[in-house]
């Protein structure tokens, strides 16, 4: 009797691990797709400086395509990673890390 109880506590225990698990697993890959959207962001910026691009229509152009491509890019990843795990934590920890990105920037502007 004693040694069925122990499975049954070993066997709660691990299952609370993997939903604690999983639990963080949400939240990393929401942070994860925050940071390759930041990246894309950076990487068009980064972009736009090296072709020395002054143009007006030029410059709108290039913020068109960068909007277009990271709205696809990370709308789809975004849907993937909510049909795999838990959508509002993949969300949560989106917005969250994207607000936190946008708060640096701005006290970076400042300075």
């Amino acid at each position: 009797m004693k040694k069925k109880k122990n499975s049954q506590l070993f066997s709660l225990e691990k299952r609370y691990l993997l939903v604690y698990n999983m639990r963080s697993m949400e939240y990393v890959v929401g942070i994860l797709i925050a940071v390759l959207n930041q990246g894309l962001l950076y990487w068009r910026m980064q972009q736009l400086e090296h072709k020395n691009i002054v143009e007006p229509k030029q410059v709108v152009n290039l913020a068109r395509i960068s909007l277009i491509e990271r709205l696809l890019l990370i709308g789809i990843v975004l849907v993937l990673a909510m049909q795999r795990f838990d959508p509002l934590s993949v969300i949560l920890s989106f917005f969250i890390i994207n607000l936190g990105f946008a708060f640096y920037k701005q006290c970076q502007l400042k300075q």
